[in-house]
């Protein structure tokens, strides 16, 4: 999902004072282009509650309102989370960053290639394995959630004993590999990537909100799909309202805005050094820290002469979803909708960018 916004976080002002006012207009703008879409916006400038704006429905076929508190699907965002949970395990002295994966599958390395076996982490989590980008097609008809760990060796299994293609480094985004970096955690501790995500992220960080799959809390918003041309909702009961469970490492998760607002002053603050009990600083610098085709560990960076920031979007093809985060101006900026219609999101991220840092007055 990084591709789409790659231009758009890429020229930030100095930081000037926010008129609320012109944040509010520019999410009503946006809600009366789509009034049947429901629409969430959330910011916050240095510590403190962020403000957090909705508008729109739950389901385009429906009048519930979506609620401030819901949380959202935000896809490939889970990334910057797999990625966290590995660096707390790199932390506690049970993986490394830069040893062959294969170290880590005793039970599994007769079945993988050597490709595959003398692949790390470092280069999963930056999509520079050159692994392929899905695992193999017919797998997202799999949507087990029992003895998800053997689901997960068994996809994966479809696809690590051939070779892998590619130059050495190259990058290759890939949902496979954040599959297998899951799957890694999971096997060094014996514990599910969900149990470890909400054990080692979720509870000391207070993300209450966080859960797996489509969101189900009350007020939150359907998903969306296309067909034919029309917008459908998909009730969130539906077997087919999120990616099966499998793909959780690479992007399954849901959260608050308010919580997800949070996460960005995790990192934030984590990078500064005044979180070293959840990730030290070095740590944390490492994710936002380009590996490669302007990506670190779990997010898309950008260097500029004002300073860097970091984001990442994502979408199940239901939702969508944009995190940023600026640390020269103490910033952390949330988008997040209920269809996959990024044009419109990304402008208005744009817009808000242009607002929150004085960039200019909102587009007419």
């Amino acid at each position: 999902m990084k591709r789409i916004l790659a231009g758009v976080l890429c020229v930030l002002l100095p930081m000037q004072s926010v008129q609320a006012s012109d944040i509010d207009t520019l999410v009503a703008r946006a809600a009366a282009s789509a009034p049947k879409q429901a629409l969430g916006v959330a910011y916050a400038i240095g510590p403190g509650a962020p403000v957090v704006r909705v508008s729109g429905p739950v389901s385009r076929s429906g009048d519930v309102p979506v609620a401030a508190e819901a949380p959202w699907h935000i896809g490939s965002i889970t990334k910057s989370f797999t990625a966290a949970l590995i660096q707390r395990l790199v932390a506690q002295g049970v993986v490394s960053l830069d040893a062959p994966i294969g170290t880590y599958l005793p039970a599994d390395r007769a079945e993988m290639h050597g490709d595959w076996q003398a692949v790390t982490l470092r280069q999963l989590l930056s999509h520079t394995a050159r692994l392929p980008a899905n695992p193999p097609r017919g797998t997202l008809q799999d949507r087990r959630t029992r003895e998800i760990h053997q689901v997960r060796r068994e996809v994966l299994g479809k696809a690590w004993g051939k070779p892998l293609t590619g130059a050495p480094g190259s990058y290759t985004y890939s949902n496979t590999g954040y599959v297998l970096a899951g799957f890694v955690a999971e096997e060094v501790t014996g514990q599910s990537w969900e149990t470890l995500i909400q054990r080692e992220i979720a509870e000391p960080l207070g993300l209450t909100s966080l859960g797996f799959g489509p969101p189900l809390a009350p007020g939150a918003a359907w998903g969306h799909r296309s067909l034919l041309g029309f917008r459908r909702a998909v009730s969130p009961d539906a077997e087919v309202a999120d990616n099966p469970p499998w793909l959780g490492p690479a992007g399954t998760l849901h959260l608050s805005l308010a919580d997800l607002v949070s996460w960005g002053r995790v990192q934030l603050d984590a990078c500064r050094g005044a979180l070293p009990g959840f990730l030290s600083a070095e740590a944390c610098q490492e994710m936002h820290r380009e590996v490669a085709e302007s990506y670190g560990l779990g997010w898309v960076v950008v260097e500029e002469e004002s300073g860097p920031r970091s984001w990442h979007n994502g979408s199940n093809t239901m939702w969508y979803a944009i995190l940023a985060v600026v640390p020269d101006q103490d910033l952390v900026l949330a988008v997040a909708t209920n269809s996959f219609d990024h044009k419109p999101i990304d402008a208005l991220t744009l817009d808000l960018f242009d607002a929150l840092t004085g960039g200019g007055d909102a587009r007419d």
